[in-house]
C-alpha cells in the first residue's frame, strides 16, 4: 500500500482526512498529519510517503514552498523520492493553480474537499506512480541484461498450486487478456468482468505476476508477435496489426525495446 501524509494546519480538516478518508479502500496507509512544513518535513524524512496532500495557505511556511523543499531533498538522496503531491486551496484562484503546476503538481482541489474528487485525485496520482515505476524496472532490467531481450525474462503467469481468491482472480484476467489482446482489454474491463474494483485487480496482478496488467499485455502481444515472425510470408506491418498493433512503427519501437532488435533484425536471427 502507499503512504500518504496530510499537511493541514486547520485541527479539524486536518483530522477528517486523515480519520475519514477510507484509505483501505483506495488501498493507501496515511502515516498521519501534519500542522505545519517544518512537521511535515520531519515525517516525510521519517516515513517516506509516496503521496503528500497539502493546504497552500499554512503559516510560516506555505505548501508550495513545502514541495519545493522535499524536491530538492528528494535530489540529493536515493532514500527520499516524492511521487506525487495533491494541493488543497480554499481559493479557487488559478494564480494558486499555476503555481501549483509550476511545481510539478497536478492535482489540485478547492476547500471544502468533495470526498468523491478526493478519491479520483488520489488514484490518479497512484497511477501515475505506477506507471513510473513500471517504465524504472523496465530501464533498470534494459541495463541488467545490457540491452538484450527482456522477451526471454517474460514467463506466462501459472497458478500452479496457489488455490487463493487473488490468485484465481489473476488467472481469469490473464485468459481474458490471452482472448482479447489482438482487439485490446484494459485493467477497468476486466475488472468489471471479475466484478472487483481495477484498484484491486491492479494491486493482485503486480502481487502475483510481478507485471503491471498493462505491461503484461505487452509482453503477450509481442511474445505473439515472435512467433508470427517466423513465418517470412507475413509482413511487418500485418504483424503488428495480427497482434493488436494499428500502427507498425509504433509496435516496432515496442518491439525493440523488449527484444532488443527491430522485428526485421529479428526474423533474420531466427
Amino acid at each position: 500500500m502507499m503512504k500518504v501524509l496530510i499537511v493541514e494546519d486547520e485541527p479539524l480538516v486536518r483530522r477528517d482526512l486523515v480519520l475519514l478518508t477510507p484509505w483501505e479502500e483506495l488501498e493507501c496507509v496515511c502515516i498521519g498529519g501534519a500542522e505545519n512544513g517544518k512537521e511535515a518535513i520531519r515525517m516525510f524524512s521519517e516515513q517516506k510517503p509516496e503521496i503528500i496532500i497539502t493546504d497552500i495557505r499554512m503559516p510560516g511556511m506555505d505548501g508550495l514552498e513545502l514541495i519545493d523543499i522535499i524536491t530538492e531533498m528528494c535530489a540529493v538522496s536515493e532514500d527520499n523520492q516524492i511521487g506525487e503531491c495533491i494541493v488543497l486551496s480554499g481559493y479557487s484562484d488559478f494564480e494558486y493553480a499555476r503555481k501549483a503546476m509550476r511545481s510539478g503538481v497536478q492535482e489540485y482541489l478547492v476547500k471544502p474537499v468533495d470526498d468523491e474528487e478526493l478519491k479520483v485525485a488520489v488514484l490518479r496520482a497512484k497511477k501515475r506512480i505506477e506507471d513510473r515505476k513500471g517504465k524504472d524496472n523496465l530501464e533498470k532490467k534494459m541495463s541488467d541484461t545490457n540491452g538484450g531481450s527482456l522477451l526471454m525474462l517474460f514467463h506466462e503467469y501459472e497458478l500452479g498450486e496457489r488455490k487463493s481468491v487473488n490468485a484465481r482472480y489473476v488467472q481469469t484476467a490473464i485468459a481474458l487478456i490471452q482472448q482479447h489482446y489482438i482487439g485490446g482489454i484494459t485493467v477497468e474491463a476486466a475488472a468489471e468482468k471479475l466484478s472487483i474494483s481495477s484498484g484491486h485487480l491492479s494491486h493482485i496482478f503486480k502481487q502475483e505476476t510481478g507485471y503491471t496488467f498493462v505491461d503484461y499485455l505487452m509482453y503477450y502481444r509481442v511474445k505473439q508477435a515472435a512467433e508470427l515472425l517466423r513465418d517470412p510470408q507475413v509482413k511487418v506491418y500485418e504483424v503488428a496489426d495480427l497482434v493488436g498493433y494499428s500502427d507498425a512503427r509504433y509496435f516496432s519501437q515496442i518491439f525493440r525495446r523488449i527484444t532488443g532488435m527491430t522485428p526485421r533484425e529479428f526474423r533474420e536471427s531466427v
